[in-house]
């Protein structure tokens, strides 16, 4: 069995966008700020999707109505994942952690297999206003400009670096099509379903394993 080795992929990729220890420092140096401002930046993030019919229906339940339950949930992983970005480090576990994210989105669960994929172009789109949502409370916290335009070009490196990894997880640009309503039918109990929901509960582990071996080497 072939391991591609994701460290390696992350370090070149680094290179290419010219990420380095100078932007990890200011992505770092940004934490505090950011962080004292993670409930508005998830929330202004998920706000933004349900502007749009193509992207607010993955927050809706089968009858329609607006999951708020979900929503918080996300608005939470969002956090942890701004919290995973400026403690960003190139080793094993973080490109399993992006990955984990990007299975989850281009692989929809049993209970959500009618609303299909997560289309991956929209998985750009969020980071694009995600770039922009932290350059501007950066713009509004730092007195610097010139320290605003550098921490804002490490954030976008980093982002970008990101993103390719998020991007490796869709495999290709074919979506996963919808399925039927939760009820219509008994496809959830074949083997084949079985097969895919197990997988994302591996994926699910890891991540959960990521977490707390980040948490524990914060400590």
């Amino acid at each position: 069995m072939t391991i591609f080795d994701w460290p390696a992929r992350m370090a070149q990729m680094a290179e290419f966008v010219g990420f380095t220890d100078d932007d990890l420092a200011l992505v770092r140096e940004s934490g505090p700020i950011l962080l004292a401002r993670a409930d508005e930046l998830t929330s202004a993030v998920y706000e933004y999707l349900m502007k749009f019919p193509a992207t607010a229906r993955f927050f809706l339940t089968p009858e329609g109505d607006v999951d708020e339950i979900r929503l918080e949930r996300r608005k939470h992983s969002l956090a942890r994942w701004l919290t995973h970005s400026i403690d960003f480090r190139i080793d094993e576990q973080f490109p399993v952690f992006l990955l984990a994210i990007s299975v989850v989105h281009s692989n929809p669960s049993l209970e959500r297999g009618y609303l299909g994929s997560v289309p991956a172009r929209f998985m750009i789109g969020t980071m694009s206003f995600a770039q922009t949502a932290i350059a501007s409370v950066l713009s509004e916290e730092m007195a610097d400009p010139v320290r605003v335009l550098q921490t804002s070009m490490a954030w976008n490196k980093l982002l970008m670096l990101q993103l390719d990894v998020l991007l490796a997880g869709y495999v290709n640009e074919t979506p996963v099509p919808a399925t039927e309503m939760p009820g219509q039918n008994d496809s959830d109990g074949t083997p084949e379903g079985a097969e895919a929901e197990g997988m994302r509960q591996v994926l699910t582990n890891i991540l959960d394993g990521n977490r707390e071996n980040g948490t524990a080497q914060g400590e």
